[in-house]
């Protein structure tokens, strides 16, 4: 067979080059072979067949084992080499093997195991009867013994122990393959974490908010339950940057991060709305007790400057709006008038906390 010829038929590879009865496998394949998972503590006489009839299948690098959606009824015993096997992400067959596939195709498969010699691949098509569902193509120039189903079924019939270490096999790929699921999971949530995370202050983003608030103040609606909003304000941030550089300036937007999570509660939802604007939603909140809280996160960051890296304080203030929710407003209409009552505590001055019913 030649390297990289496309997806070669597993069948027509191995049916070439039949092992006749009586002609036995090297010292080296039958080691390999007797000394894999699945015939572990297994007598010769009970695979003698597997021994002398069973063909060898000879594969270049890049060629194909098994296709996928192709049946084959066939367990696989890699004697030499490495084969890899790969799933696609697609429900529809591939027009091409992995290993021909352009380098703008790799999104759509994944590698999901090595087989070394000693192990076998096939077996679960081999159990069930159904069509492959990943491909086996080989990484490097390949020896496999290619042990017919009949043949299989009858040895696991006079040695029962052989269907026990297929079980085995079988159970430590599943363990294999959660594990490998449980990883990929963990995967995504960290990349839904990091994507819905301000990276700077590590609140949650405005994207997380855009998900989350309405979430929420759908939960309110009914029964009516009280809720509020706040939009918090930096005084005189573009001094900091111009004064003391734009690495200060993200140092205070963490710091007054902190001093805004003080003081709020557990259940409170805080984002950086953008720049340096934080937005916090109060859920069982009525207008007074927000009014509350802001006072709060303005008294906490009032009193603690900022330490400078080159030494001295950086006093610091906080403009608030808050704006308590009417049941009937959308987001977009919380957020304007909590903004709304925001500009009025900058035109009086700053340092201030203004409600929108004011």
């Amino acid at each position: 067979m030649n390297q990289h010829n496309g997806p070669v038929a597993a069948e027509s590879a191995w049916a070439a080059i039949p092992n006749p009865s009586g002609i036995r496998l090297t010292a080296l394949q039958r080691e390999v072979l007797m000394g894999s998972r699945l015939l572990e503590g297994i007598a010769d006489a009970a695979v003698h067949d597997w021994l002398t009839q069973a063909p060898v299948c000879f594969l270049a690098r890049g060629e194909t084992l098994i296709t996928w959606g192709s049946a084959h009824n066939t367990l696989f015993v890699l004697l030499s080499g490495e084969l890899s096997v790969w799933l696609h992400a697609d429900s529809a067959a591939p027009s091409q093997t992995p290993a021909e596939e352009p380098a703008d195709a790799l999104p759509q498969r994944k590698e999901v195991a090595r087989i070394v010699p000693g192990e076998s691949v096939g077996e679960q098509s081999l159990i069930d009867g159904q069509k492959p569902n990943a491909w086996a193509i080989a990484e490097r120039d390949c020896q496999v013994l290619a042990v017919p189903a009949a043949m299989v079924w009858r040895s696991m019939q006079e040695e029962p122990k052989i269907a026990l270490n297929l079980l085995r096999v079988l159970s430590a790929r599943v363990r294999n393959a959660n594990a490998g699921l449980s990883e990929a999971m963990l995967h995504q949530q960290r990349l839904a974490q990091d994507a819905e995370t301000d990276a700077l202050t590590g609140l949650h983003n405005r994207r997380w908010m855009d998900r989350n608030y309405p979430r929420t103040l759908r939960r309110y609606q009914s029964p009516s339950r009280p809720a509020s909003l706040l939009m918090i304000d930096i005084d005189h941030f573009k001094r900091v940057n111009d004064e003391h550089g734009h690495p200060v300036g993200d140092l205070v937007l963490c710091h007054a991060a902190r001093c805004i999570e003080i003081g709020l509660r557990p259940g409170d939802l805080c984002a950086r709305y953008g720049g340096e604007e934080f937005c916090v939603l109060l859920p069982e909140v009525d207008a007074d007790m927000a009014t509350r809280i802001a006072q709060r996160i303005c008294t906490t960051v009032s009193s603690a400057p900022f330490a400078l890296p080159l030494g001295g304080g950086l006093a610091l203030s906080v403009s608030i709006g808050v704006a308590c929710w009417d049941q009937q407003q959308s987001l977009e209409q919380l957020l304007a008038a909590a903004d709304g009552a925001l500009y009025q505590a900058k035109r009086q001055g700053r340092n201030r906390v203004v409600a929108a019913s004011d």
